[in-house]
């Protein structure tokens, strides 16, 4: 299978060697790669071009945000497939030939995602899921997908268990190998969306037309995570949820889920508190924001299709 790499960089100089590295080392022999410079204030298109592995190099003249980049560097793109890799993520050895394996093998997969790690080697949840809705929600936040019996009814947001393949609703942006011909007849990532749920949104329209969505945990990449991300990540990215929400499943069943996000999230950040304080403080800024879409609706600059204002 022909791929191509796409990396968007945003503020990403510090991190984009060590990914272009990855894929020099980790990628098929000779991968074309393309990186995207999004308007960035630093000089991540200098580092970028002068990288061994040659990537062609296009530059934005605006922040249009992750899916509008993604979309800006596949525009011209003859592969089959596309990577889509964060600059702060690194493939592992195999990484790529297993998911290229897995889409060669069954035409109805459009997209097919690795088990993502942090640098521990621990498995993020935030590789695959299922559709978000108040019942997803619930099994997430609430815990209701771990109680046997009835962890069924309750398929949660995020995978309990990185370590099975599956079908899941959607995969993680931050690594997906796309069939490029499925990415072309749905028109690839929605520019709307500037930044946070633009995968999910992509998944589901996929699936909407027929095509089916993979998970390969055997492919592992590495995803250091945050780079690029403000200080208010939890309230941005719990406000694009949110709206997601509202947009799919509705105003008053968003609210129900932000309330059980909420509740989850506050009694996870009490528990935490003296183990793991920097995950207890993440938890408890994120149950915050849960808390506030729970009772007001998105802020200004978070509208329903989750772009930017103008």
């Amino acid at each position: 299978m022909q791929l191509e790499f796409v990396v968007v960089a945003y503020r990403s100089s510090g991190e984009l060697t060590g990914c272009l590295d990855s894929i020099q080392v980790n990628g098929p022999a000779g991968a074309r790669v393309v990186v995207v410079d999004n308007d960035s204030p630093d000089d991540s298109a200098h580092v970028a071009a002068a990288h061994p592995v040659r990537p062609r190099v296009v530059v934005s003249e605006r922040n249009g945000g992750f899916g509008s980049g993604c979309n800006l560097g596949a525009a011209s793109s003859q592969a089959e497939a596309l990577f889509f890799l964060n600059p702060d993520a690194r493939l592992k050895p195999g990484a790529t030939a297993i998911l290229a394996a897995a889409m060669d093998a069954d035409r109805a997969l459009a997209v097919v995602a690795p088990r993502v790690v942090d640098p521990t080697g621990e498995s993020l949840a935030a590789s695959a899921g299922a559709e978000p809705s108040l019942r997803s929600s619930i099994g997430h936040f609430l815990g209701l997908s771990r109680i046997p019996g009835i962890r069924r009814a309750f398929r949660p947001v995020y995978l309990a268990d990185g370590g099975v393949r599956t079908r899941p609703d959607w995969v993680s942006g931050a690594a997906m190998l796309v069939r490029k011909s499925a990415y072309d007849e749905v028109g690839g990532f929605d520019p709307r969306i500037f930044m946070y749920m633009e995968d999910v949104d992509l998944c589901r329209r996929l699936r909407e037309r027929g095509w089916a969505i993979g998970y390969d945990p055997d492919a592992v990449v590495e995803h250091i995570m945050g780079h690029s991300q403000s200080a208010d990540q939890p309230f941005r990215w719990y406000g694009a949820y949110h709206c997601y929400l509202v947009a799919h499943r509705g105003s008053l069943r968003a609210r129900a889920a932000s309330l059980a996000a909420a509740l989850g999230l506050s009694l996870r950040a009490a528990a935490y508190r003296r183990s793991r304080p920097v995950n207890s403080l993440r938890m408890a800024r994120s149950a915050r924001a849960a808390l506030h879409f729970a009772f007001s609706s998105p802020r200004p600059d978070l509208p329903p299709d989750g772009a930017p204002p103008a």
